[in-house]
């Protein structure tokens, strides 16, 4: 999935769910989420975040596998990805 799109998905789905302050606007949620997607510390809260607040019926399950799917590509390759260009 293309990152623009991601970060719509998250922004929305996190927005629709109440997984963090309505207080922010949705604009802005896209912003932090953009700029936050680098740090591999945001990354993996976000995913236990959506885990943990999720756990009820009245939700998109498809929509959920999908955002977790695409964080955890990003979440390895933050964590992995510059490990391998050292070893060579």
């Amino acid at each position: 999935m293309e990152r623009k799109e991601l970060v719509n998905e998250i922004a929305s789905f996190c927005y629709e769910y109440r997984l963090w302050n309505r207080a922010i606007k949705i604009d802005e949620l896209k912003n932090i989420i953009e700029f936050q997607l680098k740090d591999f510390e945001f990354v993996e809260s976000l995913i236990n975040t959506i885990i943990v607040k999720t756990n009820h019926k009245n939700i998109d399950v498809e929509k959920v596998k999908k955002i977790l799917l695409e964080l955890d590509k990003i979440r390895l390759e933050l964590e992995y990805g510059n490990k391998e260009k050292n070893i060579e």
